[in-house]
């Protein structure tokens, strides 16, 4: 199955260069999917040197600093010459060529703004997309009420694939970040830009809930098909990925609930990481 070569590859990279070199020889065995420009943007890793750049379509973008993971993203949509966009994680790799069906589906409806598949984990289950949250979605599914509450119903209405084996493109309100295409002009012809706010964490979902407010729809496509590792790029520093959650989770829900639910919401969250950081530093003083 062949498409137009109008397609970019956006990859970010930190610290997870043998990853992003096993990316790209996933991509190699379906043909590099019809990319014809891939762009690798650096946050400053201390492996640069193990990257292997070896194709004329790839460009390398180096930074001086870990400017986290929405800004580097925009970097490589302002460096891209191509209106649909793929963004994959370094740690993912391509299972089968059913990417080809996703990246048609794009550009056959000029209604999809953005379009993810299903990312598969070796030893967990993960889902991929996820329907619009609620205030209530913020208290039971971004709090630790999730782990006294794991089958409550705001969590359930949160995940589709949690309660529907789900076989076909379904409309959703978001899909990860680590898998995604998406267009890069909007019905403006302004670029679609994602919110350098957020560092790390949930900028995801609200590029695509911003995208939904344009006019777009977001598609989950089960068929296409994704490894992900997971994690490769945090270099297992739990607090540093923990701070960003709790940051990009008080921006988060701050911009999309009302201003008396954001105010409660976000007094929720800093009553609980008060709390968990008190534990943790007990923990560690003992």
């Amino acid at each position: 199955m062949s498409i137009s070569e109008n397609t970019s590859l956006i990859i970010v990279n930190y610290n997870s260069s043998k990853n992003t070199n096993k990316l790209l020889s996933s991509l190699k065995r379906y043909f590099y999917l019809g990319i014809n420009e891939i762009i690798i943007i650096d946050n400053n890793s201390k492996d640069i040197k193990n990257l292997n750049i070896n194709d004329s379509r790839i460009k390398l973008i180096k930074n001086n600093k870990n400017f986290g993971f929405a800004k580097a993203v925009n970097q490589g949509i302002k460096e891209s010459k191509n209106n649909f966009l793929i963004l994959l994680n370094p740690d993912t790799t391509i299972i089968n060529n059913n990417v080809l069906k996703t990246i048609k589906l794009i550009k056959d409806d000029k209604n999809i703004g953005v379009i993810g598949g299903k990312i598969k984990y070796k030893h967990k289950k993960i889902f991929t997309a996820n329907n619009t949250p609620t205030f209530l979605t913020g208290l039971f599914e971004f709090t630790n009420l999730k782990k006294i509450f794991p089958n409550n119903k705001y969590t359930s209405k949160f995940w589709p694939e949690k309660n529907q084996k789900i076989k076909k493109p379904i409309e959703v309100s978001g899909v990860c970040g680590a898998y995604l295409i998406f267009r890069k002009y909007d019905k403006k012809k302004k670029i679609n830009y994602f919110n350098e706010d957020y560092f790390l964490y949930l900028e995801d979902l609200d590029f695509c809930l911003d995208m939904k407010s344009k006019g777009f729809k977001i598609i989950f496509d089960p068929r296409s098909e994704v490894f992900h590792i997971g994690g490769a790029s945090s270099e297992n520093k739990y607090n540093m990925a923990l701070n960003h959650w709790y940051k990009s989770r008080k921006i988060f829900f701050k911009s999309h609930l009302n201003r008396v639910e954001g105010i409660i919401l976000n007094t929720i969250f800093t009553i609980e990481e008060i709390i968990l950081k008190t534990r943790l530093s007990i923990i560690n003083h003992d």
